[in-house]
């Protein structure tokens, strides 16, 4: 069996709610539906210079030599999905990753192939979820429609990687609020993603890939350190995810946030996404000119 390494675009494409089509329209019916559905995916990727590895039930695995290719067919898939009247109550997620792959007669191997794999899956319905490294290879026609979607963990890593969805719906706008940069870049754009956090006259400004950013009394473990008894000392932490800061609370006597001048959202040992601006309180009530008020803006 003869194989070699080279670097591929690797895109894993599957219909979001078919186990429900099965119990709604009965297999017969519903297995005509998926199988034109991967026919069509398939022909597509054909159409994009792609070769279809294998299909799995409800799922195609394909390989391209370029990123750039292989989002175009992503896009082109999710484009026809939308008009198929049969597939109105379902849809499809894409994952696609990029790097060096053991290519074999009939099959791919390697990290990366568990990568893409791994962000298809975090794919909700009409979505495309791309690795970093796919961003970095880009056009830049295409990288302008990535926008940041999380931090995670991919399967085997020990450090938490950026992932980006790819718009495929969009109005053909410039500049956008969510357009983003390869990793390396982001310093060029630091106002569209930066959350600023502002105690007792310290100021902080944090970017997706400074999360997840510890806050407490523990000066070993937290990045910003709250001299405050009422504070816990692993109080609370922020991380980005799905294209937000999430302010996760872990403490004793919880957390108070407040955004626009409303009652305060409290949270113990539980999550909540940061919008627009306002404070929190660690462990009590706070006002906008309390000491401990640590402020907040996106």
């Amino acid at each position: 069996m003869s194989q070699h390494s080279q670097h591929q675009a690797i895109m894993f494409a599957d219909v979001s709610g078919s186990s429900a089509l099965y119990k709604r329209l009965g297999n017969t019916p519903a297995k005509a539906i998926i199988d034109e559905t991967v026919q069509f995916m398939t022909a597509i990727t054909i159409v994009h210079e792609g070769t279809v590895v294998k299909t799995i039930g409800d799922e195609i695995m394909a390989r391209f030599n370029e990123s750039t290719q292989a989002c175009e067919a992503a896009i082109a898939i999710q484009q026809r999905a939308i008009k198929e009247p049969r597939l109105k109550d379902l849809g499809i997620r894409i994952g696609i990753a990029y790097g060096e792959v053991l290519i074999t007669n009939d099959d791919v191997f390697g990290d990366i192939v568990n990568d893409a794999a791994h962000v298809a899956h975090i794919a909700r319905a009409n979505q495309i979820v791309v690795t970093q490294a796919v961003v970095d290879t880009l056009e830049d026609s295409l990288r302008r429609d990535c926008q940041m979607f999380d931090r995670i963990n991919i399967k085997g890593e020990t450090e938490k990687t950026l992932i980006y969805r790819l718009e495929w719906q969009h109005s053909g706008k410039e500049n956008r609020a969510t357009m983003v940069m390869p990793i390396h870049d982001v310093t060029r754009f630091v106002d569209k993603f930066q959350l600023e956090l502002c105690v007792n006259d310290k100021k902080i400004a944090l970017l997706p890939e400074q999360t997840p950013f510890h806050i407490g009394r523990d000066p070993h473990k937290a990045q910003l350190l709250i001299e405050n008894d009422l504070a816990s000392r692993e109080h609370c932490h922020i991380e980005f995810r799905r294209g937000k800061y999430v302010l996760i609370d872990h403490s004793t006597n919880g957390t108070y946030v407040y955004i626009d001048e409303q009652t305060p959202i409290y949270l113990r040992r539980e999550e909540l996404p940061l919008q627009g601006s306002g404070y929190i309180g660690l462990g009590q009530t706070v006002t906008a000119t309390s000491p401990w008020a640590l402020h907040f803006t996106l």
